[in-house]
């Protein structure tokens, strides 16, 4: 009988590290507040089978064919985030100190029994320039996806209920920090959309200082339904956000029941004053709709017997927002003048959001462990602490563990 020398090598590397999937599934133990795991261990239990379709783009050769496994590069960098690891240099010293943990993350082991690790310039061009900002973002939406599409298959509703909020992240000698009076800092600002129930990040933004709220949340929304549109219900954001075209846009174009920040200046029951035939007539916000809807009767789209929803969906694409942000602001309004604490007590709500902004600055380093000054490298970074996030949720949904999905905090 012939002796296969190709499968008896393949089958000894495969029990020496725990290349298969298969093994690393019967094996995972989950990081909980009873029982804290290694994070190497942890991410040895992740099957990235989902993500190397977007992952091998970025690479010229087959799988295999590369020096160092392109599985284990990714699980290093999402290792290295865990750990609060600031610095490359730092990253591969652990690793060649600590070879059992390379050896976890799928590094090769040489005929010696030697972890081949990557020296930090590889770890560097890895992140920074292999995959860069847009391979890291499509990463990241394609994790979105996944997440989504396995917590359905759990029973989850992944973006049922999701919050926008923007958080500041010091940048005190960087030259793309803007000083802000607000928060008294130099600095940039990052948006998150998140899922509230499991405190998943679905879409993120890095921009300016000083930039206006508003102009981002349309963007943060529709990146969230790429991945959970069927799931998306209810969401909530602050008074940054509160434009009519953002009012609008939520509810009409993307079907949800918003909660927001009522400004102080906000009238009740906002009405359109018209004068024709030298008579004033008073338009609900209905009415208006209506009648502004009309000025396009000689267009193709144009439908005699419109309904509402598709007047106001009509109106939308006009850029015309007011009147259609006003029919939903009024009855939220009348609301919170009916029952102010029932309104607020839904409202604060959004104190999730705020709560994964704070929760990536205390355990993933996200204002103090940017490697790199502008804004370039601060995206990546922000990039690359939703990732973990999703990841570490990813690699739970995938061992039927529907519990603090994202959590990062018993990973050691």
């Amino acid at each position: 009988m012939e002796f296969n020398v190709d499968k008896h090598i393949k089958t000894y590397w495969d029990k020496i590290i725990g290349l298969t999937e298969a093994n690393k599934k019967e094996e995972f133990v989950d990081a909980t507040s009873e029982n804290s795991v290694r994070t190497s261990r942890f991410l040895e239990g992740f099957n990235l089978d989902p993500i190397m379709p977007e992952l091998n783009k970025h690479y010229s050769v087959k799988e295999g064919e590369e020096t160092y496994p392109r599985r284990a590069m990714f699980r290093a960098m999402v290792w290295k985030k865990t750990k609060k690891i600031r610095y490359y240099t730092r990253a591969e010293n652990h690793l060649r100190d600590h070879p059992d943990e390379a050896i976890e993350l799928g590094f090769n082991i040489d005929l010696d029994d030697n972890a081949v690790v990557p020296d930090h310039e590889t770890l560097r061009h890895f992140e920074k320039i292999r995959l860069g900002n847009e391979g890291m973002d499509a990463l990241m939406e394609l994790f979105c996806i996944k997440v989504v599409g396995d917590g359905k298959k759990l029973g989850l509703k992944i973006g049922e209920r999701t919050g926008t909020d923007s958080t500041p992240i010091e940048i005190p000698n960087d030259p793309d920090g803007t000083y802000n009076g607000h928060y008294k800092k130099k600095m940039v600002k990052m948006h998150i959309t998140s899922d509230y129930d499991h405190n998943i990040p679905l879409a993120k933004q890095v921009c300016g200082g000083t930039d206006d709220d508003n102009q981002y949340l349309e963007g943060m929304l529709k990146k969230t339904a790429i991945s959970a549109k069927e799931n998306m219900d209810e969401t909530w954001y602050d008074g940054g956000y509160n434009s009519n075209k953002n009012i609008a846009l939520a509810h009409v174009d993307l079907g949800l029941t918003c909660h927001y920040h009522i400004d102080q200046d906000w009238r009740r029951n906002v009405t359109y004053e018209h004068n024709f035939g030298g008579k004033t007539y008073i338009y609900t916000p209905e009415q208006e709709i209506n009648y502004l809807y009309r000025k396009y009767w000689n267009e193709p789209e144009y439908k005699k017997d419109a309904s509402l929803e598709y007047m106001m969906k009509y109106l939308i694409k006009k850029e015309v927002y007011e009147p259609v942000a006003m029919h939903f602001r009024n009855t939220y309004v009348a609301a919170y003048e009916e029952c102010p604490d029932g309104v607020l007590d839904v409202y604060h709500q959004r104190n999730h959001s705020e709560g994964i902004n704070s929760y990536m600055k205390e355990n993933l380093g996200l204002e103090t462990q940017i490697n790199g000054k502008r804004m370039k490298n601060i995206d990546l970074h922000v990039t690359e602490c939703c990732i973990v996030m999703l990841t570490v949720a990813l690699t739970r949904l995938q061992h039927g563990i529907t519990k603090n999905l994202s959590s990062v905090v018993y990973l050691t």
